[in-house]
């Protein structure tokens, strides 16, 4: 049961600023894995697919748009967020999963 848990659900830090209001610094995600966004969906992606020199290994952000490829385009909630106005759209295959609960 264990390794089916850890193949459909994930928990993740969140690190930074880039979702303030809605996410502080040390906020836990529950994340569904292979979830198909919608917009509005809070989205965890890998950054390096999309910021080739990122420190980070994943990124959180608000899906702004699904594009016709599956793509998504993203936002962070705090206006001076990098997200996808910066790096473009998120390809599909990047994408870890939906944000289904914070602790």
């Amino acid at each position: 049961m264990t390794g089916w848990l850890r193949r459909r659900w994930r928990l993740v830090v969140v690190r930074g600023h880039s979702m303030a209001p809605t996410l502080r610094d040390g906020d836990r995600l529950i994340v569904r894995v292979g979830r198909t966004p919608a917009a509005g969906d809070l989205v965890v992606f890998r950054a390096r697919d999309v910021v080739p020199d990122a420190e980070l290994t994943w990124m959180v952000k608000r899906v702004h748009r699904i594009e016709p490829d599956g793509a998504v385009t993203v936002r962070g909630d705090n206006a001076r967020s990098q997200d996808s106005r910066h790096f473009g759209a998120v390809p599909r295959a990047a994408v870890l999963g939906v944000a289904r609960w914070r602790r």
